[in-house]
């Protein structure tokens, strides 16, 4: 294992031990010695990369934010019917959370971490769940051109804030019940949004 930590680029390895730690244990619980000690970086090459503990965090969400973003947009182009891509971003969370031990969202759990708006690490957040609410949007838009007549009713920006609404809140609870039963009912919700069976 040591080895195989230790042909990693210092980076690379540094980013891995803080994603870890920051997401299972927190950002303000992790120090920037642990980081050192578990990434098995001299502590002149960590300030080399990263000059603090705020720019180490930023990367880490950063690299989440591509990472999950492309894992919904995968599990989104494994669909072809315009109702199921709609519906898969919602279904995308009980994998994921299932992997992720139902920790939740890094971006949600750093808001309570972070109580300042303007900070750097928050507007992270807020960009990972505006990308979330374009995709929304797009798949919104997609499916009341697919069948107008059916959805004539409903215009994309309302179900995009509805639907991001319903995700934010399925996957907070999800981590505060430490259980799946919220993804699956936010996916109910979704459904009675566009009223399908």
């Amino acid at each position: 294992m040591k080895t195989k930590q230790h042909s990693i680029a210092p980076r690379e390895r540094i980013l891995n031990t803080a994603a870890e730690l920051f997401y299972h244990q927190g950002f303000r619980a992790t120090g920037i010695n642990e980081v050192i000690s578990k990434s098995g970086v001299a502590k002149a090459t960590f300030y080399s990369h990263f000059p603090t503990k705020d720019d180490l965090c930023l990367a880490y969400l950063k690299d989440r934010n591509i990472s999950e973003f492309e894992l919904v947009c995968a599990f989104v182009n494994d669909q072809t019917n315009p109702v199921e891509r709609f519906l898969a971003v919602m279904k995308s969370l009980q994998p994921w959370l299932e992997a992720n031990r139902l920790r939740g969202c890094a971006f949600l759990n750093m808001v309570a971490e972070v109580p300042d708006p303007r900070n750097r690490l928050r507007r992270e957040g807020l960009q990972h769940y505006e990308s979330l609410r374009t995709l929304i949007f797009d798949l919104a838009q997609d499916l009341i051109n697919y069948n107008p007549h059916t959805y004539t009713n409903l215009t994309a920006k309302e179900l995009a804030d509805d639907y991001l609404v319903i995700l934010g809140g399925a996957i907070a609870m999800a981590e505060i019940y430490h259980d799946i039963w919220p993804v699956k009912q936010g996916v109910k919700l979704i459904k009675r949004l566009i009223n399908t069976r």
